[in-house]
């Protein structure tokens, strides 16, 4: 789950820029996406930015913290590692 994590963020934004910072710290396999890219993005999360994305459904937006992405980083890792146990049974 933790390799299935997207933020979409908008250049100029301070907000998003924080963000980025943000999962480069505690999810570095994250994907980051220019909401303005793309159209269905822009309509989607365009006036919710920055928006992160997990398995295709939105996990924090708008204003978030590091409190909040280190949670979700640990709960994502957790996730994995209950799921890599189940492979080896």
């Amino acid at each position: 789950m933790i390799n299935n994590v997207a933020l979409f963020s908008r250049n100029g934004c301070h907000l998003c820029e924080r963000a980025e910072d943000l999962v480069a710290i505690y999810l570095p396999k994250c994907r980051v996406f220019d909401v303005d890219a793309d159209e269905l993005h822009r309509q989607l999360y365009g006036i919710r930015v920055p928006v992160l994305v997990v398995g295709g459904e939105v996990a924090l937006e708008g204003p978030f913290g590091e409190t909040d992405v280190m949670k979700l980083a640990r709960s994502l890792r957790a996730q994995d590692e209950c799921h890599d146990d189940s492979d080896h049974e």
